[in-house]
């Protein structure tokens, strides 16, 4: 049995050695990347959430919270 084990964590070992492990300007350009696209699509997600709150604040002074049905239709018929 812990020849088995040694067995594997030597093949783990091994395996280790033959990674090719990024270059440092690799690294830090792929880095760059994926930063800037966490912040576009926060950014983006920030506006959407902003307009998708308006647009139902909107709604909401205009029909009121009780007739819900009325916005329903006119959503759908704004959506149309």
């Amino acid at each position: 049995m812990m020849y088995k084990i040694k067995r594997y964590f030597a093949g783990v070992l091994k395996q280790a050695k033959m990674v090719r492990w990024p270059k440092k300007a690799d690294l830090i350009s792929s880095f760059a990347v994926v930063l800037t696209v966490l912040v576009f699509s926060a950014v983006a997600l920030t506006i959407d959430d902003y307009v998708i709150t308006q647009i139902l604040k909107a709604l909401e002074d205009q029909f009121g919270t009780t007739d819900a049905e009325a916005a329903l239709r006119f959503l759908i018929n704004f959506i149309k």
